[in-house]
């Protein structure tokens, strides 16, 4: 398995004695020493559309979010350990139907509250009737028989069978915790605003404007993965919203902003200098794909499928589209996922081969270029609201087998739409997160997010047995056999591994990832 690539390019660690040598010169300069900046800008890419994160899952929202809101544990980003954070300690029985956390008792929500077990048991109860409202959360919860209020600072979640991907789903935003008064709230409501216990709270949202978070007064209780202790060290962060990624990096050039997100990949030589800070991380998870619907005629075809992915050539996918810290996919999950397996061999792009599938199988190229078969021609459509230049070279590319891929770029809103009906042929998304289960909340026929639409026994069978395996080696065997029939049914069409790529100026210290390539702020600083 690849180590996930997280780099701070031009951060300069200096040798000791030149930082000492650079301590001296600033000592004997005239003047006092410049203060912090305590009210910094970062430029995010779109609207967050809403703000509660046990129901968003675009990454403008969750990078918001995640500084709002905890988690009951954490996890190390490089060496995926689980350590504590809102929980001092937990316990799992052997069978992982049944998980005891004990809660600090020292922490509180942003509007005075306690964080009880009592709180706990709201928060997942809420979750969980939220269903398909909240599509990840209620999957990382797949089985949820009910959660238990020990005492006042413990509490038992149990499930109806063995659920191996809960204690890492701890961990992520998607199952932070939020004060009673906001899992009470309409699910619409608290996408306006939530109580977390986070080191910054909401203080203004307008929507396709701005969002701004505020320092938390008395926040004590980050994890031992940050770099400090106690408050945050920035007292806002204003995130203008701004598309263009023109105006993102002029802003960063001028000073405007201190930290911009997703740096062009055109732009990283301009910007790999010592004047700026680029931050990287790629994505664990599901690359970004096209996810198929086979009810759907032609989609259906199963070789159709699989000359699409024999003619997709990712690697100039990767280098036409990708950063410099993308690689070209290579099998269902990203190298950078426990229990990746690589299916490079059977993956690889072979146009002759590709070509070849369709001849033997009666699709005939026509006279523009794209196959027909017994009157159907070989067309079919991506949605997707992210990412047209990769699907306009893959594209390109299909055209070459006489495959008509045409590109369906709606709204977010009308994705998940389109979703929630199934009215699509292919999805072109990706997924991102640390735990395999991700192969099943995309392609399990029960998943409430109905991404993949597949009726394939027994990949459903493999796909429900590793979320209740509780041996790693055994999960680990499963979660293989899963990807190679994945790839060899072209269940899935993988295009490019994601890479979070972004943008600071020099005098900004602390902005590090989290395990799902969430930036964490609580450390940021910036100097004058």
């Amino acid at each position: 398995m690849n180590s996930p690539k997280n780099r701070v390019l031009r951060w300069g660690i200096a040798p000791v004695g030149a930082l000492a040598a650079l301590g001296l010169l600033a000592s004997c300069a005239a003047g006092p020493a410049a203060s912090p900046k305590t009210d910094i800008t970062m430029a995010v890419t779109g609207d967050p559309v809403c703000l509660d994160p046990q129901q968003v899952t675009l990454t403008t929202a969750l990078n918001i979010g995640r500084q709002v809101v905890d988690s009951l544990i954490d996890q190390d980003a490089e060496t995926g350990e689980l350590v504590p954070w809102l929980a001092e300690s937990w316990e799992t029985n052997d069978d992982l139907t049944e998980f005891t956390f004990e809660l600090r008792d020292d922490v509180t929500f942003s509007d005075e509250t306690a964080l009880t077990a009592d709180t706990v048991v709201k928060n997942l109860d809420a979750l969980f009737e939220m269903g398909s409202t909240a599509s990840l959360a209620s999957q990382y919860l797949a089985g949820y028989e009910g959660s238990t209020a020990v005492d006042e600072n413990t509490v038992t979640v149990n499930f109806e069978s063995s659920n191996a991907q809960f204690l890492q789903g701890a961990s992520t935003i998607t199952l932070g915790l939020v004060s009673d008064a906001t899992t009470e709230l309409s699910a619409e409501d608290r996408c306006q605003t939530v109580v977390g216990t986070g080191p910054f709270t909401i203080d203004s949202y307008v929507a396709n404007d701005s969002v701004v978070i505020a320092k938390r007064v008395g926040y004590d209780w980050a994890s031992e993965l940050r770099g400090h202790s106690g408050e945050a060290l920035v007292d806002t962060v204003t995130f203008p919203i701004t598309p263009e990624a023109g105006v993102r990096t002029g802003g960063l050039q001028t000073g405007e902003f201190d930290i911009i997100q997703d740096l062009p990949a055109v732009d990283e030589t301009r910007f790999d200098t010592a004047d700026y800070n680029i931050y990287a991380r790629g994505n664990p998870g599901m690359p970004t794909s096209l996810v198929p619907n086979t009810t759907r005629p032609v989609v259906s075809d199963e070789i159709v499928r699989k000359a699409m992915l024999l003619a997709t050539d990712r690697a100039e996918i990767t280098a036409l589209t990708g950063s410099s810290q993308s690689q070209p996919a290579s099998s269902a999950l990203s190298s950078a996922t426990p229990g990746y397996s690589s299916q490079e061999d059977a993956m690889a792009y072979d146009l002759d081969a590709a070509t070849a599938l369709l001849d033997d199988n009666g699709w005939v190229v026509g006279s523009d270029g794209i196959r027909e078969k017994d009157g159907q021609r070989l067309t079919m459509s991506v949605t997707a609201f992210y990412g047209q230049d990769v699907l306009e070279a893959t594209q390109i590319q299909l055209a070459k087998a006489g495959i008509d891929l045409q590109l369906n770029i709606v709204t977010a809103g009308d994705f998940f739409g389109a979703i929630a009906t199934g009215d699509y042929d292919f999805l072109s998304a990706s997924l991102t997160r640390t735990d395999p289960d991700v192969l099943r909340v995309t392609f399990s026929k029960d998943a409430v997010s109905k991404w993949a639409i597949i009726d394939d026994a027994e990949l459903e069978s493999l796909l429900t047995e590793q979320a209740t395996t509780a041996d790693t080696t055994e999960r680990t065997a499963l979660i293989a056999e899963i990807q190679e029939m994945i790839i060899d049914r072209a269940y899935l069409i993988p295009l490019l591994e994601v890479a979070q790529v972004h943008a600071s100026t020099a005098n900004v210290s602390g902005l590090t990832f989290d395990s799902s390539s969430r930036l964490i702020m609580y450390d940021v600083s910036v100097s004058e």
